[in-house]
């Protein structure tokens, strides 16, 4: 009988932990948090979540506890956001560190400061870098920062095309305590003045990679890879042969483990075609030097398990590559979500967008979980990303045309070692909205179970997010979700911010004013 009971007690825990996996934790919305507040979700320092949050000109760092309340909210008065042309940050267990340009006349500044955890300054601010001759009152953002995988490298470059014929990306690498370990200047001869570089990323070593594209008249541009090694000596730019593909978003995705660059991009065989098939190119680190490419042709029973629509043709077409995850057997998953944006006057399709624009900025924006950007309309600047207002989009009114965004299915295609398709498996949604993009689409979080994506679905009144979890051994399972009691809320499942193993930080709206919960999932 006692071991009955215990056997009973046993089962009932169990199941309370089960039921109790997946949950959330709702945060208040201050006063000072307005409608026009700018944010970052900085992650977990601590036992507190901090926020950056700028209103009105005023920077500050509020730390909420494990219920969400708050509990402290810092000024960053080192700051003057009058003249500030971009901020970032780099979070770790017990202190942040921050980077922000500012702009003084006509030069630009690059500088880090330490905050501990406290949220306090440590020291003053230094400048790492700066910039000249930059027309004054522009915002221009002239530094980016890349982290390594294992965060223990940072480097922050930028890129200067004022010489047609010369390229040159300075690059100053930092080390975890943001001290300096190397300063290079990088000189890439450019014949074409409509020479560009795009895609940047940064291996483990502290070696720097990128995009360079070319643009042709009448043919898709030619693009090659360029290795800029840590120190500045070598350059290698390995050209992307390709005559009968026309390639489109070229991704970057590093693989550290295999010592590989991954690359893959939609393709079509014809201007204004449908997307008939993936085409991947490895390049390894160590040989400097092309070690494969392949083109996968996507059958109809491919095409099939996307869309439930007729015309199989169609079925890529609006899907664009979001990120890619890759294995320790050098196998990688792509992961892509359908999305497409119409007006009452004009009609986009992926043509619109096709080699990512001539304006394609990998930096136009920070996003956290997702590193391709979010959607096509965005990569060209036609959302706004802090315009959560619905009613306050200028296309809504004034004559302009209201506009349509969907975010649709995510597919998810897993390759093997060589580039062959070894499965497809596909998460059903579709999510639609006016005006603003900030309530589609979805959020991601990894750890040692695997990726698990999440997104906002109302149905028969009922508000949820629901989970559904990629393991490791290639199994998509749907979990439990997570039914949202509150009412009037308009959650933004693609600014989600993974801050722990199982924990993300999820932003959402309330009468136009920003508040934050925390969710956790099993």
């Amino acid at each position: 009988m006692k071991k009955s009971f215990l056997t009973i007690s046993l089962s009932l825990l169990l199941g309370l932990q089960f039921l109790f996996a997946q949950s959330y934790e709702v945060a208040g919305i201050e006063k000072s948090d307005k409608e026009d507040m700018r944010y970052e979700v900085l992650g977990k320092v601590g036992s507190r979540y901090w926020i950056y949050k700028n209103v009105g000109g005023v920077a500050t760092i509020a730390q909420y506890n494990d219920r969400m309340q708050l509990v402290k909210q810092n000024d960053l008065s080192f700051i003057k956001t009058t003249n500030l042309n971009g901020i970032e940050f780099i979070t770790n267990e017990t202190n942040v560190y921050v980077f922000f340009q500012f702009q003084v006349k006509a030069t630009v500044y690059a500088a880090v400061a330490e905050l501990n955890s406290d949220g306090l300054l440590v020291g003053s601010p230094r400048v790492v870098d700066s910039a000249d001759k930059i027309r004054p009152g522009t915002r221009v953002k002239v530094f980016n920062l890349l982290e390594s995988e294992d965060r223990q490298k940072m480097v922050i470059f930028s890129v200067n095309t004022t010489n047609a014929n010369s390229i040159k990306v300075r690059a100053i690498t930092l080390n975890k305590n943001i001290e300096n370990v190397n300063d290079a200047e990088i000189s890439i001869n450019s014949t074409n003045k409509k020479s560009s570089l795009s895609d940047f990323a940064l291996d483990n070593n502290g070696n720097l990679f990128c995009l360079r594209n070319v643009t042709q008249a009448n043919m898709s541009p030619a693009v090659s890879l360029l290795y800029l090694s840590a120190t500045g000596a070598e350059v290698v730019e390995s050209p992307i042969l390709n005559n009968s593909l026309l390639l489109d978003d070229i991704r970057v995705k590093i693989d550290n483990k295999s010592g590989h660059v991954i690359l893959n991009s939609y393709y079509a065989t014809t201007q204004k075609g449908n997307i008939e098939g993936l085409y991947s190119y490895v390049w390894d680190i160590n040989s400097k030097k092309e070690i494969l490419t392949n083109s996968n042709r996507f059958t109809d029973a491919v095409r099939g398990l996307v869309t439930n629509k007729r015309n199989l043709k169609a079925a890529f077409d609006m899907f664009y590559l979001d990120k890619v995850s890759t294995q320790a057997d050098g196998s990688f998953v792509v992961v892509s979500e359908a999305a497409e944006s119409y007006s009452n006057r004009t009609m986009f399709s992926r043509w619109d967008y096709f080699y990512g624009g001539p304006f394609y900025n990998p930096f136009m924006f920070n996003y956290w979980n997702r590193p391709f950007g979010f959607y096509p309309w965005a990569r060209f600047g036609w959302a706004n990303p802090f315009m959560y207002n619905r009613w306050m989009n200028p296309y809504a009114s004034f004559g302009y045309p209201s506009v349509t965004y969907n975010a649709n299915n995510i597919a998810l295609l897993s390759f093997d070692i060589k580039g062959n398709l070894q499965w497809v498996k596909t998460i059903d949604k579709k999510q639609t909205d006016q005006n603003v993009d900030q309530f589609i689409g979805y959020g991601s979080i990894e750890n040692e179970a695997g990726m698990s994506f999440v997104y906002h679905q109302k149905q028969k009144g009922v508000n949820q997010l629901i989970v559904n979890t990629l393991s490791k051994e290639g199994q998509l399972v749907k979990g439990n979700s997570i039914i949202l009691n509150e009412k009037n809320y308009e959650w933004m499942p693609k600014s989600l911010k993974q801050v722990g193993a199982h924990e993300a930080i999820l932003p959402y709206q309330y009468k136009n004013k920003i508040g934050f919960a925390k969710i956790q999932i099993k």
